[in-house]
């Protein structure tokens, strides 16, 4: 569970940090448990090839001397300050780092135990970019300072953070056994992270200094804690400063690794209410086994398009691009072609898709555009083949070599080709109500996509007191069996034209503007009768447009019944809803 919710709060801080154009770094995190080339010592507790793994190590190594009669934690090699892992910082984008502290059991002198199990990661929230580095930079700490440092061009420069935060990953029950004094003994990770969390100093700018607040994520209610902490961090620190643009780096890419999709995890977002768990099963399944491109669809207001952010989020890496489709795309938007470039000259330049070929793609409202048309070239990759696009690298010599699209990963890929890296895919979102009025897409596109949809929740009052609960803890939660006029109105649309949460949200939230304090719950009074109404005009209405006459009138009669109108109050709505049909 720990891990689950390590990987929600960090999809939640990417798109957090994404919203704002900036970037959350993640060092040693691919390749599980697995550390490549570097090896720990066990005699002296440190690394093995210090000169090789010293500097940006894939793990912060910790001490945790479990000999006394109280458990100590310390850095290893009698270290004041120590490499803790490495960033790409180029793009002047990273705003977050997270590291893995990988514990050392000290069962006595020169014996030493490596636990990957009792893993803790500590975060670091900076206010804003950090300035532009190289593709490779170095990270150390001092733990009794509080001091965070960064090694650029052989420069060492200290970098202030806003918050820092010890994340558990295990229940503090959890033991592992060790020979101490020639004897079996049990050590338990509540005893080792107090140790560790005890050890590390932080001095967050404007704030003093005293020990790193620890966040156990074995217990789900830390995780709101933890996000809540860190947005009060950053507000706290006001306005974000003004830095100077990055300056592009060739080499700032970083090199090819593959993804283990086998065991990826798309967790559960708590914040997307009314999302059916079916729809995180289904895509955990295809992304598993091997389906690379997404495609969710479903009524509007579903929240089809955090979802494709979140997914992207949740993926190694974390980065990715959203475009919303437009009928006015050819694939020069999305694939690249000739342009001018300057000077009377004319060239080849990479469309979306190829300028960000190392991240997922999100193509909102995809049906917008017209699909097989913008991206057909991409038909033969989506089937993992390359294929040769209509322009040369040289477009003087008709003889030059023309660009290529490959369909995996190529390490030291030629000019003339488009490699994607390990992280690229399609993720894009339909509209199903959209489905006869917008561009369609073929079966033989189609068949390249996985398909998951993204329907309104079923029990629909249910929902709106679980939002009600989220975003108004004054508001007491309904009597048993309380009736929900809005519910009943919600049904009533959605037997005529099914639409997700969005818009019955915006409703919730008219409502309470109109009526303040009144309940959504419960037998409408003659404030709650008009603010209801009021809010039926302004979100609702609009969502109805050309449905027919008869479901109409259906809808009219539910909001009629539902709220107790009579008079003119019924012959409004009954106006209105006229107004809508065809």
């Amino acid at each position: 569970m720990g891990t689950e919710n390590r990987q929600t709060v960090f999809s939640w801080l990417n798109t957090f940090l994404r919203d704002l154009n900036l970037q959350f770094s993640r060092s040693g995190f691919k390749g599980g448990s697995n550390i490549g080339n570097h090896t720990v010592d066990e005699g002296t507790g440190y690394w093995g090839n210090p000169q090789y793994s010293g500097n940006k190590p894939p793990r912060w190594l910790f001490h945790v001397d479990v000999t006394g009669d109280v458990t100590v934690a310390r850095l290893p090699a009698g270290l004041q300050e120590i490499g803790i892992g490495g960033s790409n910082t180029a793009q002047g984008d990273k705003a977050g780092l997270a590291i893995r502290i990988l514990p050392l059991i000290q069962t006595g002198a020169g014996a030493f135990r490596r636990v990957d199990d009792f893993e803790a990661n500590v975060l670091f929230v900076f206010h804003g970019a950090l300035d532009p580095g190289s593709s490779s930079d170095a990270f150390s700490f001092n733990p009794t300072t509080g001091g965070l440092f960064r090694s650029v061009d052989r420069a060492r420069r200290q970098e202030e953070y806003v918050f820092a935060a010890l994340v558990g990953l295990r229940p503090r029950t959890d033991t592992t056994e060790v020979e101490k004094n020639g004897a079996p003994a049990d050590v338990s990770y509540g005893d080792a992270i107090d140790a560790i969390r005890s050890a590390i100093h932080v001095h967050p700018k404007n704030g003093a200094i005293g020990q790193i607040p620890l966040y156990d994520l074995s217990d789900d209610s830390q995780v709101e804690a933890l996000k809540a902490d860190i947005v009060a961090a950053w507000d706290a620190a006001g306005p974000l400063p003004v830095k100077a643009e990055a300056v592009p780096e060739e080499e700032a890419a970083e090199a090819v690794e593959a993804i283990d999709f086998a065991n990826i995890e798309i967790p559960i977002n708590p914040e997307l209410l009314g999302i059916d768990p079916a729809v995180y099963r289904q895509i955990n399944a295809m992304l598993r086994s091997g389906k690379q491109h997404i495609m969710l669809y479903g009524p509007p207001g579903t929240g089809k398009t955090s979802l494709a952010r979140w997914i992207a989020s949740s993926l190694p890496g974390g980065q990715w691009t959203l475009v919303t489709g437009s009928s006015d795309w050819s694939s020069q938007d999305i694939i690249g072609g000739y342009q001018p470039i300057g000077g009377g000259d004319v060239d080849f330049v990479p469309g979306i898709l190829l300028r960000a070929f190392d991240q997922p793609l999100i193509i909102d409202e995809m049906n917008r555009c017209d699909i097989d048309k913008v991206i057909g070239p991409l038909f033969t990759v989506l089937s993992g083949q390359q294929t040769t696009l209509p322009y040369r690298t040289d477009l003087s010599d008709k003889n030059s070599q023309p660009y290529v699209i490959l369909p995996r990963p190529k390490a030291g890929a030629a000019n003339h080709e488009f490699a994607p890296g390990p992280a690229w895919r399609l993720v894009a979102t339909i509209n199903s109500i959209d489905k006869a009025s917008l561009y369609q897409m073929s079966y033989a596109l189609s068949r390249r996509f996985g398909w998951v949809y993204v329907d309104a929740p079923t029990d629909l009052p249910a929902f709106i007191a679980e939002y009600i609960a989220a975003t108004d803890a004054s508001t007491p939660a309904p009597p048993a069996g309380a009736t929900c006029p809005l519910a009943e109105v919600w049904q009533a649309i959605n037997a005529a034209r099914v639409i997700g949460p969005a818009p019955i949200i915006d409703a919730i939230k008219a409502i309470r503007e109109l009526a303040p304090g009144a309940s959504i719950f419960g037998e409408a009074d003659a404030l709650m009768r008009s603010a209801a109404l009021d809010a039926i005009d302004m979100v609702l209405l609009p969502m109805l447009d050309g449905i027919v006459l008869q479901d109409a009138r259906n809808i009219a009669e539910a909001v009629i019944a539902a709220y107790g109108l009579a008079g003119a109050e019924a012959d409004r709505v009954k106006r209105r809803m006229d107004s809508v049909a065809i």
